[in-house]
C-alpha cells in the first residue's frame, strides 16, 4: 500500500511537471534542490548492513555500487529516505535497495539503486596435489579466505569433514576442495568374505557370508550367505563385519 501511495504521488509530481514544463519552466525551476546521492549510497549500504547482522551472517564481506542514478530532483523541503530489500541481499547478480525519498515527509519517488555484495569465507584449499581416490590428511590442505558467494554450502571450512575421506577427482595445488568431490573411502571390497551377524528378538546369530558390493561403514549393501546361498542386505560395522538388516 505504501509503495502504491509512493507511485502515485511520484505520478502527480510528474504530470505537474509536465504542465510546467508546457509553461516553460525547467525541471531545475520545478525541483531547485539536488538530492545527495553521497547521503542515499551511505544509507542503502548501511540497510544491507543492518539486514547482514540480523540474518546473523558473521562472515568478512564487502558492499561495491553497481548502478545508481546520475543526478535526482527534488521540490524544496527536507529530504529523508526510506529503504527496503524486496527481493533481499544477494551473493550473487545485484541486490536492489529502493529508496522511498520523502519530502517534508511525503512521498516524491522511489529510486532503484544497485550493488554488488562479495561475501568471503575460510575454505580448504589443497596444498598439494592430491590424487582421486587418494586418503587425505591434514597435511594435504590448508585453508584461506576466499570469496564463496551463492557457492557457499558447497566449500568445506572444518578438518573433521575432510581428513580420512577422499576425491572423485584429482586436485592441482590451491583449488578448492568441494563437498560434492567427497567421499567417505570403502572399507570393504566385493568379494570379500565377511561374518554376517543377524539379531532377531534379542537373539544374535553369526554365519558365515561373502560381501556383493564394496562399501564404507554405516552403508547398507548386498551379502550372500555362504551356507544358504541366499542374497540379504546388510550395513556395514567394519571391515570384516555386516549386520543382516531385517526389512
Amino acid at each position: 500500500m505504501r509503495r502504491l501511495c509512493v507511485l502515485f504521488a511520484a505520478f502527480f509530481l510528474w504530470a505537474a511537471a509536465s504542465v510546467a514544463c508546457a509553461y516553460g519552466k525547467t525541471a531545475a525551476d520545478i525541483y531547485p534542490q539536488e538530492i545527495s546521492l553521497e547521503e542515499m549510497q551511505r544509507q542503502a549500504i548501511a540497510f544491507i548492513d543492518e539486514a547482514m547482522q540480523k540474518a546473523g551472517d558473521t562472515r568478512r564481506y564487502t558492499v561495491e555500487k553497481a548502478s545508481m542514478p546520475r543526478i535526482v530532483r527534488a521540490p524544496e523541503g527536507d529530504v529523508t529516505f526510506v529503504p527496503s530489500l524486496p527481493y533481499g541481499v544477494r551473493f550473487w547478480g545485484n541486490t536492489a535497495v529502493y529508496m522511498d525519498v520523502l519530502v517534508d515527509g511525503a512521498p516524491f519517488r522511489t529510486i532503484k539503486c544497485q550493488f554488488r555484495v562479495h561475501v568471503f569465507d575460510r575454505i580448504a584449499v589443497a596444498a598439494r596435489p592430491i590424487m582421486a581416490g587418494q586418503l587425505l590428511t591434514e597435511g594435504d590442505f590448508r585453508f584461506e579466505e576466499q570469496e564463496v558467494g551463492s557457492r557457499a554450502k558447497l566449500f568445506l571450512t572444518e578438518t573433521d569433514e575432510i581428513v580420512g575421506k577422499t576425491l572423485s577427482r584429482s586436485l592441482g595445488i590451491g583449488a578448492p576442495l568441494i563437498r560434492t568431490l567427497l567421499k567417505t573411502p570403502d572399507i570393504l571390497k566385493a568379494g570379500a568374505p565377511v561374518t554376517l551377524i543377524s539379531r532377531v528378538n534379542g537373539v544374535e546369530v553369526k554365519i558365515d557370508g561373502v560381501a556383493l558390493e564394496a562399501g564404507h561403514a554405516g552403508e547398507i549393501i548386498r551379502v550372500r550367505n555362504t551356507t544358504s546361498r541366499k542374497v540379504l542386505r546388510g550395513r556395514i560395522l567394519d571391515e570384516a563385519t555386516v549386520e543382516i538388516v531385517h526389512s
